[in-house]
This record gives C-alpha cells, sequence and structure tokens, in this order.
C-alpha cells in the first residue's frame, strides 16, 4: 500500500502544473524558513529574559544579605524572619528563606513556623553546603502552595572582613511574566510569518506566470515539432534567458530541418550503396560458387590424374616385368631375334617411365617455382628431326605418316635443347594419340614478327604465353594432324594442370594431363608461345614459337657444322679410349644401388675406363685415398651417409681434394653440390651418352 501511494503521490508530482509547484516549493521553503527564524528569536529571547531573571534574583539576594549578616552574627531570628516577610512583598518574588551557619532556617516568608527548625527539602540541605551561588529552575513548589514554573537563586553569606561563609539567601522568582512575554512574542513572528508567507505566494503566482507563460508556450511548440512539423517556430521577444531559450529552440528546428535533409540524403546514398553492394555480393556469390565448381572439377582431375598415373606406371612396370621375366626363363627357347625385340620393348617401356616421372619432377619444380632452361644457341632441325626419328617406328606401325617439313634454312633459335626435345615430342606423341591409321602428322617452322603468329592477333586465344616484351622475330613450330579435334569449350582446358580431353568419339581420355602444361612452361621460359587450332573431325595444330636469335641481339652462340662436329667428336672418342687403355684410368662409383653401379661399369669399362665400386657412404673417402681414382662418380641420397658430407670431406682432404667429382643423383639441387666443390652434376634418370660425355671430360 506505501508503494502504491508512493506512485500516486509520483503521478501527481509530474502531472502538476510548473506554476502550482512553484507556489508549493516557495511556500514550504518559506514556512520552513519562518518557522527556523520564530524557533531561534524565542530562544534568544528566553535566553535573554532568563538572564536578566538571574541577575535579577541575585540582586535581590545580596541586598537582603548586606542587610540581614548583623542578625546572623547574633542569631536575631525574628528580624530574619521580618527581612524575609519583607523581601517576599517585591513584585515576581515568589518566597525568600534564610539559613543561618549552621543551616537552620532563620526566616521564611511562606512557612514562618519552620523558623528555628532545620529544612525539609533537600535543596536546602544541598544549598547550605555550596560555596558559591547555586541557581535552578523548577516547573512548581507544592510545598509552599505555588503552582507556577520558579527560579530559586542561593547565594553565600559572608562578611567583608573574613571569608566564613554565616548562611545562604534563598530567593525563589516567578517565571510566569516571562513565559507570557514569550508568548505575545510567539504569535507576532507567527503572524509575521503568515503575512510573508501570503506576500511570497502571491508573488510567487505572479512571477511564475512570467515564466510558465513562455514555457507553455515552447512545450506546445516542442510538441508540434515532435509529431514532425520541423517548420514551425516560437517568438523571440522575450526577455532574458527566456528569449535566449526560444532563440536556442529555433535553432534546434533548423538544426534538425538540416538534419534531415542530410539523412535523407545518407539514406538515399546508403540504399544506393546497398544495391550496389548487394549486387557485388551477388557477384562474389557468383564467382564464389564458380570457384567451387572449378575446385570440385580441380579435385576430379586430381583423381583422374592418380588414376592415369597409376595406370601409366603399372602398365609399363608389367610389360618389363612380363619379358624380363620371359629372358630369364632358361626354358623359354628364344632366338636372338625374339631376345633382342624383348630388349626393345624393355627399353621403349622404360624410356616411357622415365618420362613420365620427368614430368612428375617438372610439375614439381613449376609448383615450387624453380623450373629452369639453360639457354644456348641451336638449330631448330637438331631438335626435330631426331625426335622425328625416334617416333617414325611408332608412327609406322601405327599406320600413320609424319611429314617433315622443317627446311635447313630455319634462323637459329636461342634455346634449351633438352627441354625444347621434350616440346617436340609431347606434341607428336599427342598427335599419334589422338590420329587413327592411315592418318597424316605434319611438321613445318615458320618465320614471323609476331609471338602468336600473325593469325592469332584478334582471336580468342586459347593457350600460354610469356608477359616478357616481344622478340624482333620468332620461329614458329607447327605439328599438324588430321586426327579427331578438340571441341572449342576444351581447347583452352587442355593447358591446365591436370586438364585431359578424351577423343571426341570415344571421350577416353588418354596420358597423364601434365604434358601441355610442362610444354607450355617451357616455352614461356623461352619468351615464346603455345597454342592450339582445332575442327571437330578435320584435326588440330599445336603451334610453339621461340624468338630468333641475331648476332647483333648480343645473345648469339655460334653453332657449328653438324658432320665436323660429329667426326670429331668420333675421333675424339677413339683417342681418349685407346689414351685410357694405355694409361688405365680409374673411375670409383660411389652408389648404394648395385644396379646402378654395375650398369655404369659395364658402359664405361669397354670404353677404356676402369670403375672401382663403393656402396656405401662410409669409408668412401678411405677408398678414394687408396684407390687414387681420376674421377669419382657420386650418388647423393645414401641411407648411411649423405653424399654431400662425402664430397666436402673429399674436398677438404690434400690426397683427393684435386680429384673431379661428378654428383649423380635425383635432387635437383646443383647449387649445393657446385658450392661443395662438385666438378658436374648429372640428373637421375640419365641417358649413358651424356655421361660418357661428362667423363670424358674429366678422366
Amino acid at each position: 500500500m506505501i508503494r502504491e501511494l508512493r506512485n500516486r503521490l509520483a503521478l501527481d508530482r509530474r502531472q502538476m502544473r510548473m506554476q502550482t509547484r512553484f507556489m508549493v516549493y516557495f511556500g514550504t521553503v518559506v514556512v520552513l524558513l519562518m518557522t527556523a527564524v520564530i524557533l531561534l528569536m524565542e530562544t534568544r529571547q528566553s535566553t535573554t529574559m532568563l538572564r536578566q531573571t538571574e541577575m535579577r534574583g541575585a540582586a535581590v539576594a545580596n541586598s537582603i544579605a548586606s542587610v540581614v549578616i548583623q542578625s546572623l552574627y547574633e542569631y536575631d531570628y525574628v528580624y530574619l524572619q521580618q527581612a524575609a516577610e519583607t523581601a517576599a512583598k517585591d513584585e515576581g518574588v515568589a518566597y525568600v528563606i534564610i539559613l543561618d551557619k549552621e543551616g537552620t532556617v532563620a526566616g521564611h516568608s511562606g512557612r514562618p513556623e519552620r523558623v528555628g527548625h532545620p529544612p525539609v527539602d533537600a535543596y536546602s540541605r544541598e544549598v547550605e553546603k555550596a560555596d558559591t551561588q547555586v541557581i535552578r529552575r523548577f516547573r512548581n513548589n507544592l510545598d509552599l502552595g505555588l503552582d507556577e514554573p520558579l527560579l530559586d537563586i542561593a547565594v553565600p553569606v559572608r562578611s567583608s572582613q573574613s571569608s566564613v561563609k554565616w548562611g545562604t539567601i534563598r530567593v525563589g522568582l516567578s517565571l510566569d511574566s516571562m513565559y507570557a512575554e514569550l508568548a505575545r512574542t510567539r504569535m507576532l513572528l507567527v503572524a509575521l510569518g503568515l503575512g510573508a508567507i501570503m506576500i511570497v505566494l502571491v508573488s510567487v503566482r505572479f512571477f511564475s506566470r512570467q515564466i510558465t507563460q513562455p514555457l507553455e508556450q515552447l512545450a506546445r511548440a516542442t510538441a508540434t515539432v515532435a509529431s514532425g512539423n520541423l517548420e514551425h517556430a516560437v517568438s523571440e521577444d522575450l526577455v532574458g534567458e527566456l528569449g535566449d531559450l526560444a532563440h536556442s529552440f529555433n535553432k534546434m528546428t533548423f538544426d534538425l530541418r538540416r538534419s534531415r535533409d542530410a539523412i535523407r540524403y545518407q539514406n538515399h546514398h546508403l540504399e544506393n550503396m546497398v544495391q550496389e553492394r548487394t549486387a557485388a555480393l551477388r557477384e562474389k556469390a557468383y564467382e564464389l560458387e564458380r570457384a567451387n565448381a572449378e575446385l570440385k572439377e580441380l579435385d576430379r582431375l586430381k583423381s583422374d590424374f592418380l588414376s592415369n598415373v597409376s595406370h601409366e606406371l603399372r602398365t609399363p612396370l608389367t610389360s618389363i616385368s612380363s619379358f624380363t621375366e620371359i629372358l630369364i626363363d632358361q626354358d623359354m627357347q628364344l632366338d636372338e631375334a625374339q631376345r633382342t625385340e624383348f630388349l626393345e620393348i624393355i627399353s621403349s617401356q622404360a624410356a616411357r617411365l622415365t618420362r613420365l616421372i620427368s614430368d612428375l619432377l617438372d610439375l614439381s619444380k613449376i609448383e615450387a617455382g624453380e623450373f629452369k632452361c639453360h639457354l644456348q644457341s641451336i638449330e631448330l632441325e637438331d631438335v626435330v628431326r631426331p625426335v622425328l626419328e625416334t617416333l617414325s617406328t611408332i608412327a609406322s606401325d601405327a599406320g600413320v605418316e609424319i611429314v617433315d617439313q622443317v627446311g635447313d634454312d630455319t634462323p637459329t633459335i636461342l634455346g634449351d635443347f633438352d627441354r625444347l626435345s621434350q616440346v617436340v615430342t609431347n606434341l607428336v606423341d599427342n598427335a599419334l594419340k589422338f590420329t587413327d591409321k592411315g592418318g597424316r602428322i605434319v611438321v613445318r617452322a615458320e618465320v614471323s614478327e609476331h609471338r602468336r603468329g600473325s593469325s592469332w592477333q584478334n582471336k580468342d586465344f586459347a593457350g600460354m604465353e610469356a608477359d616478357t616484351p616481344e622478340a624482333e622475330e620468332y620461329v614458329i613450330v607447327s605439328v599438324e594432324d588430321s586426327g579427331c579435334g578438340i571441341l572449342p569449350e576444351d581447347q583452352k582446358r587442355i593447358f591446365e594442370k591436370f586438364g585431359q580431353v578424351g577423343n571426341v568419339l570415344t571421350n577416353k581420355p588418354k596420358g597423364t594431363g601434365l604434358g601441355l602444361t610442362i610444354c607450355g612452361t617451357i616455352v614461356v621460359h623461352h619468351g615464346g608461345a603455345l597454342w592450339v587450332e582445332s575442327e571437330v573431325g578435320k584435326g588440330s595444330r599445336f603451334s610453339f614459337s621461340i624468338p630468333v636469335v641475331t648476332e647483333g641481339s648480343g645473345r648469339y652462340i655460334p653453332v657449328e657444322d653438324d658432320n665436323a662436329r660429329a667426326a670429331e667428336e668420333a675421333q675424339q672418342i677413339l683417342a681418349d679410349a685407346l689414351e685410357r687403355n694405355t694409361a688405365g684410368s680409374k673411375l670409383l662409383v660411389i652408389d648404394d644401388e648395385p644396379s646402378i653401379v654395375k650398369a655404369i661399369s659395364r658402359f664405361l669399362d669397354p670404353m677404356g675406363y676402369e670403375s672401382v665400386a663403393c656402396y656405401s657412404g662410409e669409408g668412401a673417402v678411405e677408398m678414394a685415398r687408396e684407390v687414387k681414382p681420376d674421377a669419382i662418380l657420386l650418388d647423393i641420397m645414401m641411407p648411411d651417409r649423405n653424399g654431400f658430407d662425402v664430397l666436402k670431406d673429399l674436398k677438404s682432404s690434400e690426397e683427393t681434394r684435386t680429384i673431379p667429382v661428378i654428383v649423380i643423383t635425383g635432387l635437383d639441387d646443383a647449387r649445393t653440390a657446385f658450392e661443395l666443390g662438385a666438378s658436374e652434376f648429372i640428373r637421375k634418370p640419365f641417358d649413358m651418352a651424356s655421361l660418357l660425355d661428362n667423363v670424358r671430360a674429366f678422366a
């Protein structure tokens, strides 16, 4: 219930008009102030009047004492009684009591019968013992028949010659007159307070109207503005702070109008931005969906790639394993022609495995950003013709004709011989895969001023291209087949990693999907381009461009005549072999794979070398000191000791530091090998002819 009453009072305060609030607040303040003033003045007047009464009582008592001191000496109770009665007749004196030296009542204006007797009240006995003046107020003294407030003053009586106390004079003064005067003063102050309150309330009402009327006007204007009418304004013809308030209100409405307009503009701008962002988000969502689809497609391509790699590995391994078992089986009666045929199959399948592994290694280098090409001046026909001669047998067996239209007058190009051979091999091999029996493959070369050739300058380009500035001239090599062709939507995809397309008739992919990616990377590193032109049912033409090198370009490397060079190399090989047979050149072969050591020995020994095998990194340095070979062939990946550590020890020893070391490894870390002192670096898998060339250079 208290809470309900409190809530109702709070509601009443909220609904009370401001003018009424002013009157209540100021009236309350004035009442409290006047009450405080009345209490203060009454207290001060009471204190003053009481002090005056005390002084009068003391004066009366001292006056009596000066008159009766001789009678106290003589114990003249009759005179003392008369003096007490005479003094009690003064206005305002209620009683007079005189006590002698022994405390006996010597005079009593109200009770003369007590003269000569000890006092009966405790207060008389108390003051009789006091040596100083004692003042006390009493509500009444019923013993004397006095029912009124009294002020009792007790004064000790002493002679002027000595300090001996001869008695005590008690004078009782009535306080009725004092309290009556205080009551009259209180009534006067209350009347004055009520008058002041009325004056204040009237003044407050008048002045509050001067304040509340403009405030009510501002309140109505505020309600109008709150309802949405920001054009409303109030009059500023007011005095003082109210005029300032009206001016501030009008300025506020002006600012609100300006803010409203700015918010409207901002909302419109935000709506446009939201629309733009929504469109951008839709575009991003579309791009994410497309990227997700591409990732799914890439995942599918990787799965297909792994499946194809597994197939590409198992197929040649099965052939090699099968024909090797046939050759090893002594029960098989094989003539020389059959053995040769089986060995050729094993060799071709081993080459197929080598190409697959090389593609995987090249892909890892491309992914790591470590793919490199070693450029030099070469003749294009030296690259193309060995490839076509190698693949001619396969083409013949497949019933496909290969036509070589690369002229001898083709300009010299700047390129990596092995890498460009890899490109030509891949393109011709792809053409063979998709060309049926009776088909035709044409390989031609032409000179162009454009990297893409003149036919692709303004067309949708499907291929890979370097982003370097164009050279003055390019040699464009084309491999054109009469196969099934490639669908337009697949022509760009085939250059992506794992991108494969099958025969448009059978839809069966062939290969791993890495060849064109690697070929494109090789051509891009040469500063050229690789692209495709195809029409379904008529065939495809793959082309790549390589910059032409001239003597004025600053990158020209002279090329010797092939026949003269071949003859000179043959004579040099024969001379070196005779010299080694005479001198007895020794080679220390350090490798943990016995099959590789045996293969190297079988190949190099007929060339005039004496091969000494070491199957462990441990003890390799001691064997080198003992054998003192003319050169060392060193593998890196060995289980017991790393080949780099062996190389470091060989170059740190005085006995072996001058021996040339040829590093043979599957790692691609030529830089470390050369920093440790290797003379040459050969990466596995390698061909024996290349190994022989490197060995001849140092031993």
